[in-house]
């Protein structure tokens, strides 16, 4: 079989499968898939990370499946334009890898999103409480005009008191519908005082908004004064790959990675640029915001 061939079967047969996965809906009551996913904390980091991007409604098995089937097409490609075996392996995972960072910045970006927003939200429920209204009147209060990721949250609040649902249970599902190391905060403020009561709520709430307004600037300054560090590393990263596709084409630079010595060179060498990678996030990063109720 030709390679054209062999990639239009492989292009074909993952686009299929994709299909098919993005299809097919799982059983109103699927307690078995919960069961399997918890068994692989993969699945389950994927979970909690695809809830705090925003994608809360996707499986985990069908994004890490549909990731796991474009790593393969594209190691295919690699292969077949590019006759170094391991090479195609290493495309492979920086594409998986690749796909887990692409989710990571929409988290990042979501919760950025909703770490603006908040102090004004706060600022609502405050001055509902202090108008005499209760917690969840406070709440179902919120003009639509906020932000998509905290308004739809809080219409499905709304359906739920409207239910009949407890004010305490409503919460929860607020708080996991939302998703946000901050909004943990702020609901769990607002179920404490739904429980035990107190009049000091306006002053709780304003506390919380003056240090969610000192994280925002600490973090934007940061991430004002470091990104030059972030644009290194994907360059120092990307760089040398890139010239290595570019001259991986001509025979004489094919012929000398495919043997053992080139293998373990490249093997090293993709190793070496992972390490650095992360250290150089790491230094160029604030350490993230731990969910309370996750």
């Amino acid at each position: 079989m030709s390679s054209p061939a062999v990639i239009a079967v492989v292009l074909g047969a993952s686009l299929g499968l994709g299909v098919w996965l993005l299809t097919v809906r799982p059983p109103e009551s699927p307690p078995s898939l919960a069961t399997k996913i918890t068994r692989w904390p993969v699945l389950t980091r994927l979970r909690g990370l695809l809830e705090e991007a925003g994608y809360g409604h996707l499986s985990p098995l069908v994004v890490a499946t549909l990731a796991s089937a474009g790593a393969l097409v594209v190691g295919a490609l690699v292969a077949v334009m590019i006759p170094i075996p391991v090479l195609a392996f290493i495309a492979a995972g920086a594409t998986g890898v690749g796909g887990y960072g692409v989710i990571a910045k929409q988290r990042a970006a979501r919760q950025h999103r909703l770490r603006v927003a908040w102090p004004g939200v706060i600022d609502h429920i405050r001055a509902g409480i202090r108008s005499g209204s209760d917690i969840s009147h406070a709440i179902t209060a919120l003009p639509d005009t906020l932000p998509a990721d905290i308004s739809g949250p809080v219409h499905s609040f709304r359906i739920n008191i409207e239910r009949g649902l407890g004010t305490d249970t409503a919460l929860s599902e607020l708080a996991r519908d939302l998703a946000d190391p901050v909004a943990d905060r702020v609901v769990e403020v607002l179920r404490m005082a739904h429980d035990v009561g107190g009049t000091d709520l306006p002053n709780v709430l304003l506390s919380l908004q003056h240090s969610v307004r000192g994280d925002i600037a600490v973090r934007e300054d940061a991430h004002a004064k470091q990104s030059w560090i972030r644009s290194a590393a994907i360059l120092a990263v990307s760089a040398p790959w890139v010239v290595l596709v570019v001259i991986g084409t001509r025979g004489d630079t094919a012929s000398a990675y495919q043997g053992l010595e080139g293998t373990l060179i490249l093997l090293a060498g993709a190793l070496v640029s992972l390490v650095a990678f992360r250290m150089m996030r790491h230094i160029g990063s604030l350490p993230e915001q731990r969910r309370w109720l996750a």
